[in-house]
């Protein structure tokens, strides 16, 4: 079954130039039909999900790393559209999954339009992770629509080179055990 009418335009964000200029479109297409615009990211932990798998990461850190996946979100948000959210229902999302897989899961019925930036990605990243754009195009039920970013996109772009930071944080002082600290019990 097949529609002409989008009732969801999903946007894959990173932070990235490419990101902006996609969700500033997506934005478009979504006054355009009055449809909702979910912007996602897709993140994965430091080291992968098979790092994690091997060794899990403490409640505290995998929280921090939610926190900063919204954050990216957030942000990419900000720069497309400033202060002001567009005129749409905006309903932003980040999820712990692939890029590419999460944005065709979330893309799936004939109603969605999916919109995704291209990345300044290197030949290496490419053949070590794939493009997700070739990964939207290639195995996504709906309309793909693939966005080139702008020189004002780059200008604003949160996470210039497309990737975000989602390292432990870092513990403060008043976290440290109680108790002499090692170089002191060794005088």
């Amino acid at each position: 079954m097949t529609t002409d009418t989008v009732e969801r335009v999903v946007v894959g964000v990173d932070g990235s130039a490419g990101s902006v200029a996609a969700l500033r479109q997506g934005a478009r297409e979504a006054a355009r039909h009055g449809a909702v615009l979910c912007p996602v990211y897709a993140w994965a932990p430091p080291g992968g999900e098979a790092a994690d798998a091997v060794s899990p990461a403490p409640a505290d850190v995998r929280a921090h790393w939610q926190r900063a996946a919204a954050t990216v979100v957030r942000q990419t948000c900000e720069a497309a559209f400033g202060p002001a959210p567009p005129g749409t229902v905006l309903r932003p999302r980040a999820v712990r999954a692939a890029p590419g897989p999460a944005l065709v899961a979330l893309a799936h019925d004939p109603g969605s339009l999916l919109v995704v930036g291209t990345g300044e990605h290197g030949p290496l990243h490419h053949v070590l992770h794939g493009s997700v754009s070739r990964h939207c195009l290639r195995h996504a039920r709906c309309p793909v629509l693939v966005v080139h970013p702008t020189p004002a996109d780059h200008r604003v772009a949160p996470v210039p080179n497309g990737r975000p930071r989602m390292d432990a944080p870092v513990r403060r002082p008043d976290d440290a055990p109680a108790g002499p600290s090692p170089v002191a019990a060794g005088r």
